[in-house]
């Protein structure tokens, strides 16, 4: 071997043990060093690379996981390979918090969980998934954290996100259970819950997160909020309890939609919205908007956006709202004081008669790393004849 090969070599070396941290992003490079390590016949180094390195890359995403369930009247944390009980207490909220603060994963499996007030994500980068049989109820008779929402009256209301992400970045929430609502009102002050709520506003005014992932298939009545978000992914949002909107965003920008739905609580009922882009909110692309006898599929307020299809069940009230500039209830960005809608494709399927949601969810922790969810909107019309949307995402915890 020449010295020009020994340096090369060298290189190489230093570049295997730099290459753990991207070992599962950059599979390009790995095929470019692999060239360079079998030009060299280094096998030993090769060996590392592919067999070792992957092996504890996937053994990673098990140790980073946390599974909580009901114990009695307490919740337990318990690790995904482990029995042994890593953490427990009487409000599943301390739970939840402390498997997403001690882990990467923190799936909440079937049971009723009662909490004392909200949870809230710890740090970036941590998936929480919520069991398709776990219901989150709120306790009435504690003290609850609360967000001020912007109204006619500023400080009559304040709202309870069930799950609340404030400013961390590539967050992932995964939503199959149920959120069940909760709502005082006095002539003094209000207050509500609401179900998930993704919160970037900042001192600077700009979008304070970035990345990660919002997936509704539970049930919920209220709206999924964004709120000064960039590059949020939200492949599936579908309720079929008629909420006032089933996704609202504010202040957003570069964030990526897949199928939006809201259907009718009640057979042949309406809805109001399907997706409020309330305010400032840019570059936006939906793939699909699905209303059953909207007051509006879209309302598009001082945002742009393009729809690639908006579907009506049923006649519409209307199809699209738009407006130049509205009130925002919670974005710290400036107004812009302008607005666009691309509506590439307006389905009106004017004889339909009825709509329901097909979930197809996975078991948890069975399907563990990796998964398939998939959501079917099924619709009726008169001779027995159907018409089925589907939108499917796979999900992979070692990523």
């Amino acid at each position: 071997m020449n010295n020009e090969e020994s340096i090369n070599l060298t290189h190489a070396s230093c570049i295997v043990l730099g290459f753990h941290a991207y070992l599962n992003l950059c599979y390009e490079h790995m095929q470019v060093l692999t060239n360079i390590l079998v030009s060299f016949n280094h096998k030993l180094l090769l060996f590392i690379l592919f067999v070792a390195l992957p092996s504890i890359s996937l053994a990673a995403w098990e140790d980073e996981t946390h599974l909580i369930s009901k114990d009695g009247t307490e919740s337990v944390v318990r690790g995904l390979k482990n029995e042994a009980i890593l953490f427990r207490h009487k409000d599943p909220q301390k739970c939840v918090e402390w498997g997403m603060s001690n882990g990467l994963n923190t799936i909440v499996l079937a049971g009723e969980y009662i909490f004392d007030d909200r949870i809230d994500v710890p740090r970036p980068g941590v998936t929480l998934i919520v069991d398709k049989g776990a219901v989150f109820k709120l306790n009435p008779d504690t003290k609850h954290s609360t967000i001020s929402f912007k109204a006619s009256n500023p400080d009559y209301w304040g709202m309870i996100p069930f799950i609340y992400n404030k400013g961390h970045s590539n967050v992932e929430i995964l939503m199959f259970g149920e959120l069940v609502k909760y709502r005082w009102e006095t002539k003094e002050r209000g207050r509500q819950t609401m179900p998930i709520i993704f919160d970037g506003r900042n001192t600077k005014g700009d979008c304070g997160l970035s990345g990660g992932m919002m997936l509704v298939t539970g049930r919920a009545t209220d709206s999924f909020w964004l709120i000064d978000s960039s590059d949020v992914k939200v492949p599936i949002v579908a309720l079929d309890t008629g909420p006032g909107a089933s996704l609202v965003l504010e202040g957003c920008e570069d964030c990526h939609l897949g199928m939006i739905v809201n259907l009718a609580a009640e057979p042949c009922g309406k809805t109001g919205e399907t997706i409020d882009l309330n305010s400032r909110s840019i570059d936006i692309t939906i793939e699909r908007l699905i209303g059953e006898r909207s007051y509006e599929i879209i309302d598009c307020n001082e945002s742009h956006v393009i729809v690639d299809e908006a579907i009506s069940v049923g006649i519409p009230q209307k199809l699209f709202g738009r407006g130049p500039v509205s009130g925002p209830r919670f974005t710290d960005r400036r107004s812009f004081g302008t607005r666009s809608l691309n509506v590439r494709k307006t389905t009106v399927l004017n004889d339909a008669i009825e709509a329901r949601l097909i979930h197809d969810v996975p078991t948890f922790p069975e399907s563990l790393p990796q998964f398939t969810v998939k959501t079917t909107v099924e619709i009726d019309f008169e001779g027995n004849k159907k018409r089925r949307y589907s939108k499917a995402v796979q999900i992979d915890l070692r990523n």
